[in-house]
């Protein structure tokens, strides 16, 4: 028996309110969450901002992407941080104890190939970085102190996943030539292997927004280390087009910022040789320390300095925040489309029933 034209209607009327639930639902999640800039789409040009990165949290180490527009807060400590020497490995410096196994069988295989490394810097805290990227300010300026060397809370030491490496043995200078030295063309060649990549390749300033260094790798595990090495891409350009989901309005034209006068410790003089600004603007071989060495003196680099609100090495870290306008969460909207297209397909199978029941077999 076909059914009557009124159930008929109503099975139409379900299905049309279930499609127009889950269209509203679409249609307006734009505006509550707004994409701009996000996951996969454009990169942003080199510009300089303060725009908390996500992901962020302690667990997504790898992900994690701190560059000239994105950083991490102040109280970033990452709760594993131990002495890089239980790698084996010459230096001082503290990491996250997740990169040390493979920190060990680099540091290992380096030696075998007569090309044995070293640490110079590896974790900084906000208030080291502060320290460190002030010092550049006052040797050279901000315009090329921005090239060289991260503001605090955009720095990858600050992750406790960079390292700015040397040869072993040898000093702790951090010249452009070290790319061409054996440990330098090692490191190169074989980094990704073990986990760590190459932050600020030469001729990639457009990209990385940073200055070519051959001695900054940052680690990221050995799967996604070779996936980014295969991509031909910087860091920067794989974390934002695969992982990064920070929303990034379009620059606003304001005037430049004049620097404030910081109340960070002064650093001891750098044990590094003198930086020449004009060599390095023209590409020459004089060291360019991007995220500078870490301050000389008792602890600049083995103990982190003191932070104002700084979690206990064991906290978790905070929630992150997401996008949201008016107050209303997207998953919530999502749901409220769910829960609308089930109530109205609910009371057309209850209408469908009473229906049926009237007209019998």
């Amino acid at each position: 028996m076909k059914p009557l034209p009124r159930v008929a209607a109503l099975v139409r009327l379900a299905t049309i309110a279930g499609g127009l639930a889950l269209l509203v639902t679409l249609a307006i999640r734009p505006t509550v969450d707004p994409t701009g800039v996000r996951a996969m789409g454009p990169l942003p040009a080199c510009r300089y901002d303060d725009i908390l990165t996500t992901p962020r949290g302690y667990g997504d180490w790898s992900t994690t992407l701190v560059d000239t527009i994105l950083r991490v807060p102040k109280t970033y400590v990452p709760p594993d941080l131990v002495p890089v020497s239980r790698a084996g490995i010459a230096g001082n410096g503290q990491v996250r104890a997740l990169l040390i196994d493979d920190l060990r069988a680099m540091g290992e295989a380096a030696a075998t190939a007569n090309a044995a490394i070293g640490v110079v810097s590896a974790y900084r805290s906000y208030a080291t970085q502060q320290a460190v990227f002030d010092k550049w300010v006052r040797l050279y300026g901000r315009s090329l102190a921005l090239r060289i060397s991260a503001r605090p809370g955009h720095s990858e030491h600050q992750l406790g996943l960079a390292i700015d490496f040397r040869s072993d043995p040898g000093g702790s200078t951090l010249p452009k030539t070290w790319g061409a030295t054996p440990a330098g063309k090692w490191m190169l060649a074989h980094a990704w292997e073990y986990g760590f990549v190459l932050s600020y390749p030469r001729g990639r300033t457009g990209v990385t927004c940073y200055d070519y260094e051959p001695w900054h790798y940052r680690y990221e595990g050995r799967e996604l280390a070779a996936r980014i090495h295969a991509s031909g891409l910087t860091t920067r350009e794989y974390l934002w087009g695969h992982f990064t989901t920070t929303v990034v309005p379009p620059p606003t034209a304001r005037p430049p910022v004049t620097p404030r006068p910081s109340h960070s410790p002064t650093p001891a003089q750098s044990t590094s040789p003198s930086f020449d600004p004009a060599a390095s603007a023209a590409g020459s071989t004089a060291p360019s320390p991007a995220a500078g060495p870490t301050p000389a003196g008792p602890g600049a680099s083995d103990t982190p300095l003191p932070t104002a609100a700084g979690p206990s090495p064991n906290a978790s870290p905070p929630p992150l925040a997401q996008p949201t306008a008016a107050g209303v969460e997207p998953g919530v909207l999502a749901g409220a489309g769910l829960v609308i297209g089930t109530i109205v397909l609910g009371g057309a199978l209850i209408a469908l029933r009473r229906g049926r029941s009237h007209v019998g077999l």
